[in-house]
């Protein structure tokens, strides 16, 4: 198993791990999502950008698990960047043999490397396992997260 940072070529793998990130919850019936420009454009951004990271984790030549570490400046708190984790998710089979332990751990020490003085994440209010997962790395529950949709 080995994490590395996205490339091109990874979009079909990582358009199925959003699928069942969007999938884990049973009330959440909705078809495939195929990649399309958009989101080859998003990630050749993000790729560009030397400030935000798709990481993800290949086991053989699969993609079994990802994540997006976004690191921002911050003028409030300490002045020093802070640092976002997005879009995480392990596949169904790279689950319970600590695949997200390392991706996750891969992330906070790329966060530390870029002087960020935390790492923050938000999950669905229906994951609790996956909270359990979250503050066994030593996340804190001590945001409320909000969101507004468009489209």
């Amino acid at each position: 198993m080995s994490i590395r940072k996205a490339r091109l070529n990874d979009l079909p793998d990582l358009m199925k791990l959003y699928d069942h990130l969007r999938g884990g919850l049973a009330w959440v019936k909705k078809a495939p999502v195929n990649a399309g420009p958009s989101h080859k454009r998003a990630l050749a951004q993000i790729i560009k950008d030397p400030r935000q990271h798709v990481l993800v984790v290949v086991e053989g030549k699969k993609v079994v698990g990802t994540c997006t570490l976004y690191i921002l400046p911050r003028v409030y708190w300490s002045g020093q960047p802070f640092a976002i984790l997005d879009s995480i998710v392990v596949g169904p089979d790279a689950q319970g043999k600590g695949t997200g332990t390392k991706l996750i751990r891969h992330a906070i020490k790329m966060a530390k490397q870029a002087g960020c003085s935390q790492v923050n994440l938000t999950s669905n209010t229906q994951r609790t396992r996956a909270h359990r997962f979250y503050e066994s790395l030593g996340f804190e529950p001590t945001y409320v997260g909000f969101k507004l949709t468009f489209g």
